[in-house]
């Protein structure tokens, strides 16, 4: 083998190398990230829970499927009183710097017979009127 085809191949190698590095460290940082999103989640369900408890009536289960990332926000997907028709979501919008779950949420047209209020009472209002 002349030291020109050597080479060639050491230099073929090395990229495939970086390429093959490169790959596995996007996959990582992807696992990470949905791994910190799940966590936050995690975080947030008492406060969801306090929200849809307070803002509907007859809430008796909240079941939490999956979990779901957009570009500006991250999406909490469940169902209540384990009827799958009677399904919300809620999100957390990034993109405006939210850091914990208020009020945003939308539900299936099934749970507007649920709904207490004209308007939904945010968190942070709710813990406001506990403490009073």
């Amino acid at each position: 083998m002349t030291k020109k085809n050597k080479v060639i191949l050491i230099t073929f190698f090395s990229i495939i190398l970086c390429i093959g590095g490169f790959i596995r460290v996007r996959i990582e940082q992807q696992k990470d990230s949905e791994q910190k999103i799940a966590n936050f989640w995690e975080t947030q369900k008492p406060r969801v829970e306090k929200f849809i408890k307070y803002n509907f009536k007859n809430i008796n289960s909240i079941t939490y499927t999956n979990i779901e990332k957009t570009p500006f926000s991250t999406v909490q997907n469940g169902y209540i009183n384990n009827d799958k028709n009677l399904y919300f979501d809620v999100s957390v919008s990034i993109g405006t710097g939210e850091k914990e779950f208020e009020s945003n949420i939308s539900h299936s047209g099934n749970l507007d017979s649920y709904v207490k209020y004209p308007e939904f009472i945010p968190v942070s209002q709710i813990d406001n009127r506990k403490k009073k």
